[in-house]
């Protein structure tokens, strides 16, 4: 018997190949041995050596440290909110354990000046302050006034600034000493690099780069390096600042130090609400 083809093969010789055909196809491709079993474990189970380190940021600033600091023990994974629906009278209901209501916003109405805003107001003012000047209230409102016709404030915001407070500060000791200072520096920005297990308690080799702004510096008749910051949270008393915002200035200081390659002699806060110099480190 013979197949089509030039030469053709005879009826043995296609039990041989039909044979071995089917052999080739029923044989597995491979083996399978332990080895190979544990391999394809180890790559479907492998995990990112580094995984602590994907949700660190690569840059930070002192403010958002700070805010994670003063939040630590929050629940911060919960929902939002839990369900929200419309009232007849407008209003969304918002739940989120205990039920509050969130009224539509009214664009026409002005919002109120916040704590934080009258802060940067009161930074503001001092930061333009001439150290050299003797102030009486007049001058006062006038440096206000002159901020207001330069477009930089507005007469709301005009309203809102103690005009008491920041002639007070004009007769304390730390502005009696910025007038004999050999040098003055205002709102000096700084960059950082520190740890990332000092700011998210992690074991990681990362660092991040924080930024931030010194609000005052000076180098006084001694020579010597004093670094301020100006509070103006409402307290009732200095340790109550102490406590809060110590890690800060630590790290203030720690940057002013490794910029200008010498020791900080002095670390002080000067409390606008309890009128004060209060020494921190």
């Amino acid at each position: 018997m013979h197949l089509s083809g030039d030469k053709g093969i005879n009826s043995e010789e296609y039990k041989f190949l039909k044979f071995d055909v089917g052999a080739i196809i029923n044989r597995p491709i491979f083996k399978e041995t332990t080895q190979d079993k544990n391999n394809i474990k180890q790559t479907l189970n492998w995990q990112y050596k580094y995984k602590q380190s994907e949700n660190i940021p690569t840059k930070t600033s002192v403010s958002e440290i700070k805010n994670r600091k003063d939040n630590e023990g929050a629940i911060i994974n919960r929902p939002l909110f839990e369900e929200t629906t419309q009232m007849e009278d407008g209003r969304w209901k918002l739940e989120v354990g205990n039920e509050k209501e969130l009224k539509a916003p009214n664009f026409e109405k002005e919002e109120k000046i916040t704590g934080a805003q009258k802060g940067t107001l009161m930074h503001l003012c001092i930061k333009n302050l001439n150290e050299k000047k003797d102030y009486e209230l007049k001058d006062i409102i006038e440096l206000i006034k002159s901020l207001q016709n330069k477009n930089i404030i507005t007469e709301r915001e005009v309203q809102t600034i103690n005009t008491k407070t920041l002639l007070q500060f004009t007769k304390s000791n730390l502005f009696r000493d910025l007038k004999e200072a050999k040098e003055v520096h205002k709102e000096e920005p700084f960059y950082i690099n520190i740890p990332a297990s000092e700011i998210y308690n992690v074991q990681v080799q990362e660092n991040v780069l924080v930024q931030g702004i010194i609000d005052l510096y000076y180098i006084n008749k001694q020579e010597n390096i004093i670094l301020v910051d100006y509070k103006t949270d409402y307290v009732q008393n200095e340790n109550e600042l102490i406590e809060k915002y110590k890690s800060q200035l630590e790290l203030y200081k720690r940057a002013l130090e490794g910029a200008l390659k010498k020791q900080v002699e002095k670390v002080i806060i000067y409390s606008t609400y309890l009128q004060k110099e209060i020494i921190v480190l």
